[in-house]
């Protein structure tokens, strides 16, 4: 039986990263949009990376609702579009 997908220390790094440049968009509020779109274009290729990897759906799906609730969450406190 293999590990999970999930769990692999690449997986878990990109997803850390992005994470991380999500946060600091959060905290600092002055980047416009650089650390936003930077840190979806990681998780993009994590969730492709854990999906050619043969990771489950639902568990790529939970880390990607949780992300994108992160970013709502950047993109709610920045004002939204405009």
């Amino acid at each position: 039986m293999e590990g999970s997908v999930i769990l692999s220390p690449v997986f878990l790094l990109g997803t850390g990263l992005a994470l991380l440049f999500c946060l600091f968009d959060l905290r600092q509020k002055a980047s416009g949009y650089l650390f936003s779109v930077l840190s979806a274009f990681i998780e993009a290729g994590m969730v492709a990376y854990a999906l050619l990897k043969g990771a489950p759906m639902q568990e790529v799906l939970i880390v990607v609702l949780v992300f994108f609730a992160l970013h709502l969450t950047v993109f709610v406190r920045k004002g939204g579009i405009g």
